[in-house]
């Protein structure tokens, strides 16, 4: 897994999107693309590029090998539920299990990015709100 710092905005992107394989899915330039379209924000530019992995989770359902054929829309469906979680459950990030060792006195970056994303989305929605299907992530 490559090293993602979860203070940069590229990092909170990474991590609220899920890409953060040893290949990412998405370059740190169409991350930079997507932050410049949406006026520097994280949450817009992470719903920007959630919407691009959709599109190329969509183009991978053919798999052919000799004799053998097949046509799955199984990575397309998984991430599409990992999103539906993680809007519809703003608390979803906040229960995740995160390993951590202290060996000084600074804090912990990751530790700081789960303080600063439950400060950010996990605000009391008000009684007269009006509903929204993204609220909470993006």
């Amino acid at each position: 897994m490559p090293l993602i710092d979860p203070t940069t905005p590229l990092g909170k992107i990474r991590l609220r999107i899920g890409d953060f394989r040893d290949i990412p899915l998405l370059p740190d330039s169409v991350l930079v693309s997507a932050l410049t379209d949406c006026q520097n924000s994280v949450p817009r530019a992470s719903a920007l590029c959630a919407q691009y992995i959709l599109a190329m989770l969509t183009a991978k359902t053919h798999r052919k090998l000799a004799q053998l054929e097949t046509w799955s829309n199984e990575q397309f469906e998984h991430y599409v539920q990992f999103l539906k979680l993680t809007i519809l459950n703003p608390h979803f990030m906040a229960t995740a299990p995160v390993p951590y060792v202290r060996a000084d006195d600074k804090e912990h970056p990751l530790i700081a990015f789960v303080e600063q994303w439950n400060e950010e989305n996990l605000r009391p929605v008000p009684p007269n709100a009006p509903k929204s299907s993204t609220a909470g992530f993006f």
